[in-house]
């Protein structure tokens, strides 16, 4: 195996608690010097960012997920790459001590929004005028918390992702086991309207970590006038991210197959994204430490056919050829 430090590695500068480490991708998995896991791909300004979770070290099988922070990585080029640091964590929630999972990032009237969820049962939100720093609770409480009512959030309302649809209108997309979806006001703080289940047909009968199961990792584009919707469906070793489609942003969604082959870390999360002409697929997998509380951010080029499917990646563990 490759070491975890790659070559090029060096240490910039320091702003606040964040200190930026400057890298070449070298192949999957992209980030070696840490672990990384559910990378949230968005674009900003001509410039790519990806927004994970952050895997600890010491992190094993008799603990569950028990992340600390959140980094953002950023390229230009897809070549050299910028780790940004942990730029935001649990030190800056007074409401919420514990697991910092999956994370998503958008941009708005030139504010950047930083949805993530903690403690298995909320999601919250902060603010900054710049993508990789500065960011601020915007609310000092959840914008989505279990206690209001499971029967509405959900088992477990976690794994925010935004989808900003052309007319302007923002929408979340949350939830593992129950799938949600609920606007938001244009000031991306506040929900407008009710929270609802998504819909996804096609799926009635599929078992868990088979098939359109819905598990968990909603993230929500769109793509030649198709919604897309791609999730997990499901925790186990043959489980991995799919998709649905819809005409409309809150559904009803038709599962329709893979994104990709099953990368073996037994969690699947992960996004879609068009960066210079190209679509990417960013996901996690387990080849640095070979255990599912360790992993670590990849990605690769993906394609769709001309019926708007998109064509299946073959997940390839690094180091083997195919």
């Amino acid at each position: 195996m490759k070491k975890i430090l790659p070559a090029a590695l060096s240490v910039l500068a320091a702003t606040g608690f964040a200190e930026e480490v400057k890298f070449q991708y070298e192949g999957n998995p992209l980030v070696r010097h840490i672990f990384t896991a559910d990378p949230s791909a968005r674009v900003f300004d001509g410039r790519l960012y990806v927004y994970t979770s952050h895997d600890q070290s010491d992190s094993t099988n008799d603990k569950h997920f028990d992340m600390l922070n959140w980094h953002v990585f950023s390229t230009d080029d897809m070549l050299n790459w910028i780790d940004h640091g942990a730029f935001f964590g649990l030190d800056d929630i007074s409401w919420a001590s514990k697991q910092a999972w999956a994370p998503d990032c958008v941009k708005r009237n030139g504010k950047y929004y930083f949805y993530f969820p903690v403690e298995q049962t909320m999601i919250g939100v902060a603010v900054s005028d710049q993508p990789t720093t500065g960011f601020k609770d915007a609310l000092g409480k959840p914008l989505v918390d279990k206690k209001w009512s499971e029967e509405i959030v959900g088992r477990e309302p976690i794994d925010p992702g935004i989808l900003m649809d052309d007319d302007g209108q923002a929408y979340m997309f949350f939830g593992c086991r129950d799938a949600r979806v609920v606007k938001l006001k244009e000031n991306m703080i506040e929900l407008d309207g009710e929270i609802q289940p998504v819909v996804i047909k096609g799926i009635e009968d599929h078992a868990e970590n088979e098939k359109g199961f819905y598990g968990e990792a909603p993230w929500a584009f769109k793509r030649n006038g198709i919604y897309y919707l791609v999730y997990s469906n499901g925790w186990g070793k043959n489980s991995t991210m799919i998709y649905a489609t819809s005409n409309a942003p809150m559904g009803p969604y038709q599962f329709q197959g893979d994104v990709m082959t099953p990368s073996g870390a037994g969690t699947s999360h992960g996004s879609l994204v068009e960066y210079k002409g190209q679509w990417y697929v960013f996901y996690h997998d387990k080849t640095l430490s070979n255990d599912g509380k360790r992993r670590s951010v990849c990605f690769d080029k993906i394609s769709f056919s001309d019926d708007g499917k998109i064509n299946c990646l073959e997940y390839v563990k690094p180091g083997n050829k195919k």
